[in-house]
């Protein structure tokens, strides 16, 4: 029996030749309906009109970038220019404020889609791009990814560098905007003149009308500055407004160089009363240095004595004031309880400043101490101070602010610093008594200006109390009203002399011009002759002004031209790229592809994918050039695959 052969070409049997039949049928069939669902061939062609209004979008957000450079150099116009309410400075500081918020948001625009432009240009060029080159682009659309994506791709290369310093422009840029201005305070100044009283002035009511009406104009305002001290303590002005000159002689020696003032406290002022400016500006701060002088009262004799009644000043054998001026005394008392004396020059004394030698005056104080201390055991203490009485010559440096009464009067006034003055117009043993010009004229200055101060309060003591004056020396703060049980002397000689000093400087200050001196003065004050100074002020006002940084200018600029330059290249490269936009996006698994020779393990990342297969070069690109319609695809430069490029008027399925 002859063995079956076996059927030539590998013959199938008749049941699989069934099965293959119905197969290759279903297929054949599968096959005609894709290509039925097909869409027809279409051409890459984009109407004009969709190009134009796509790069008319792009070229607005690129001028918007422009913006940002527009606002620095409006900022450099406008730097110096004042800041105030409804200016430009104002309105450019204002959008400062919303900048940083708005240049982010849109730098992350423009690079973000500009990455993506640049990835299709490339990849749809001749040369094709690579996998690592594409990823960088893709990943690089948000300031974070841009850095991050380097690191997880290793990337070292001249356009990982270029996209992280593009990257870096976004926060730089954004506080470039905000740091390019600011609003800083300006002190321009100019010089005015002011006017002041010369408080070394002859006292004005020594003559008898003058002491009666000097009973009324000098004696209130003397009396409501007594009653005032508490408020006056430590005020370097006062209840008119007038500037209060310091007790130099608490600060230094006898230097001329100039002293900061301390901080204000008790009973440093050399009067109740100070001197009033004139002409001060209505706004910012008139800076001056003010000259004035006040009545020095120096007691090198100052003790607790035993007598029994005040010292005759008027009897023959009553001590003469042995300073070889003066021959008698000029006489005052204040009721029972205390007496002042003032020596007064002898016939023929040479009555012009400066053209003689003047010894100090002499001033004699006593008060009946021992009826107020110790329960009045022993009244026959008293408290005796034998002084000499000088002009000490000061400046002042004065701050003022705007005033509004353009006075002193109407402004707070503040002191810096004060000296000594190198040029006093007269030497220091000269006084405002002596400015008379005769002995008669000393005589009644003198007498006037104790009468003022020893009918200040004519009638206090038929109550059985302290004369407030007496009250004033012991205790300022209880000068009126109040009994003070204790002595003058207890106090001390520095605070006597200072105490007594203020009183009379207070007196001889308002016999000046009392309506000048209590808040009225102007420039047609009547003052008298050589009673006004002329000054020299420098008037500092305050102007908010526009500041431009021109180092944060120089980075908002370059950060802004370097974004309207991306925004423009992101334009021009979206108008000649012709292939679809699909990269980024989940529709790119759809797209054809000629993609061979790539191997790799199942397990890897998508960054693992692209580190390892970097350097690979993909196209997108008409995979099927010689046929009637193209086909757009994926492929690598494998030479069995030829890619040819996307050209316009060409049909592609």
């Amino acid at each position: 029996m002859r063995g079956a052969k076996p059927p030539p070409y590998e013959a199938v049997p008749a049941e699989e030749q069934d099965s293959v039949a119905a197969q290759a049928t279903v297929e054949h069939s599968l096959v005609k309906n894709n290509e039925h669902d097909k869409p027809p061939p279409q051409s890459l062609n984009h109407s004009w009109l969709e190009r134009l209004l796509r790069l008319a979008f792009d070229l607005i957000i690129a001028v918007i970038a422009l913006l940002f450079a527009a606002f620095g150099i409006m900022v450099l116009q406008a730097d110096g220019d004042p800041a105030g309410p409804g200016t430009m400075g104002a309105k450019l500081f204002t959008v400062s404020q919303y900048t940083p918020t708005v240049f982010p948001v849109l730098f992350a625009a423009i690079a973000g889609s500009s990455m993506k432009s640049i990835a299709a240009w490339r990849v749809q060029t001749s040369q094709g791009a690579t996998i690592g080159f594409i990823q960088q682009c893709l990943g690089s659309q948000t300031i974070s990814s841009a850095f991050l994506v380097q690191i997880r791709l290793r990337a070292l290369n001249v356009f990982a560098v270029c996209t992280l310093i593009l990257w870096c422009l976004s926060p730089l840029g954004s506080q470039a905007s905000l740091r390019v201005i600011s609003i800083v305070p300006n002190y321009p100044s100019t010089s005015i003149n002011l006017t002041t009283a010369n408080t070394f002035t002859e006292y004005q009511y020594g003559l008898i009308d003058g002491a009666e009406m000097a009973m009324t104009t000098i004696t209130n305002p003397v009396i409501a500055s007594i009653m005032s001290t508490t408020l006056l303590r430590s005020r370097n002005q006062d209840l008119w407004g007038n500037i209060r000159f310091p007790v130099i002689k608490n600060l230094s020696n006898s230097s001329s160089d100039w002293m900061d003032m301390p901080a204000n406290s008790e009973l440093t002022y050399a009067s109740l009363v100070g001197s009033p400016v004139a002409d001060l500006s209505t706004s910012g701060n008139t800076s001056f240095t003010l000259p004035g002088s006040y009545l020095s009262i120096s007691c090198p004799d100052f003790s607790l004595v035993n007598q029994t009644g005040f010292t005759n000043f008027t009897n023959s054998s009553a001590p003469a004031p042995g300073n070889n001026a003066d021959c008698s005394w000029i006489v005052s008392e204040g009721g029972t309880q205390y007496q002042i004396a003032i020596s007064d020059p002898c016939p023929g004394f040479n009555t012009t400043i400066g053209t003689g030698t003047r010894y100090a005056r002499k001033f004699v104080w006593e008060s009946a101490d021992g009826y107020f201390i110790n329960n009045g055991i022993n009244p026959d203490l008293y408290t005796q101070a034998t002084c000499d009485l000088t002009t000490t010559f000061v400046d002042v440096n004065v701050t003022c602010t705007g005033s509004s009464s353009s006075n002193s009067a109407g402004s707070t006034c503040t002191l810096s610093s004060v000296r000594r003055s190198p040029t006093p117009p007269a030497d220091g043993n000269w006084t405002v008594l002596d400015l008379g010009g005769d002995s008669y004229s000393y005589r009644e200055d003198a007498n006037a200006v104790l009468t003022v101060i020893t009918e200040l309060f004519p009638d206090a003591q038929l109550g059985g109390g302290q004369q407030p004056i007496i009250s004033y020396l012991i205790d300022p703060i209880s000068a009126v009203g109040n009994y003070q049980g204790t002595s003058v002397y207890s106090v001390g000689r520095s605070v006597f002399e200072t105490r007594i000093g203020q009183i009379f400087n207070a007196a001889l200050y308002l016999g000046i011009s009392p309506s000048a001196f209590t808040g009225s003065y102007n420039d047609s004050s009547d003052l008298p002759s050589g009673g006004r100074l002329s000054l020299n002020a420098t008037v500092t006002t305050q102007h908010d002004v526009v500041r431009c940084s021109r180092g944060w200018l120089g980075v908002l600029i370059i950060a802004s031209f370097g974004i309207f330059v991306f925004a423009l290249m992101g334009a021009i490269l979206r108008i000649m790229t012709l292939s679809p936009d699909v990269l980024g996006s989940v529709s790119a698994i759809f797209l054809n592809n000629r993609i061979t020779g790539i191997t790799g393990a199942s397990t890897w990342s998508s960054d693992e994918w692209t580190r390892h297969l970097k350097d690979e070069k993909l196209y997108l690109g008409d995979v099927e050039p010689t046929a009637e319609v193209g086909c757009i695809a994926l492929a690598t430069s494998s030479d069995d695959v030829p890619v040819g490029q996307i050209k316009k008027g060409r049909d592609y399925t």
